[in-house]
C-alpha cells in the first residue's frame, strides 16, 4: 500500500510479475477506489480495536475515589523543585465541593 503501488519484491525477479493491466482508465480508477476503500475499512477496524484495548488498559488501572467535605486529603504542589523536597503538603480537610467529584482545597 505504499503510495498506491504494489511492492516490488526479489521474488518478482525469479517468477516475474503478474500482468494485470486494466483495459481502460475507468476500470483502473474503479479498481483503485475499491482497493483504497477496503484498506480504509481495515485501518478503521484496527484503530477501533486499538482504542478499545487502550480504554480497557486505562480502566483497569483507574481508581474511583469518592471524597467528602470532611475527608483528609494530600495536596500536590507541582513546583519544579529538585531533590528530596516535599511534593505533597499536609492532611487538609477544608474542601469545597463542585460538580462531578471536583473539589477545591481552601
Amino acid at each position: 500500500m505504499l503510495f498506491g503501488r504494489t511492492l516490488r519484491l526479489p521474488s518478482d525477479i525469479l517468477f516475474g510479475r503478474p500482468s494485470e493491466t486494466p483495459s481502460s482508465p475507468n476500470e483502473c480508477m474503479k479498481n483503485l477506489g475499491a482497493r483504497l476503500e477496503s484498506v480504509r475499512a481495515f485501518a478503521r477496524e484496527r484503530i477501533k480495536l486499538a482504542s478499545e484495548r487502550m480504554k480497557t488498559r486505562y480502566d483497569s488501572r483507574a481508581t474511583d475515589h469518592h471524597f467528602k467535605k470532611v475527608d483528609l486529603v494530600w495536596m500536590y504542589n507541582p513546583k519544579g523543585r529538585r531533590g528530596l523536597s516535599p511534593k505533597l503538603h499536609g492532611a487538609l480537610n477544608n474542601l469545597r465541593g463542585y460538580q462531578f467529584g471536583t473539589f477545591r482545597v481552601l
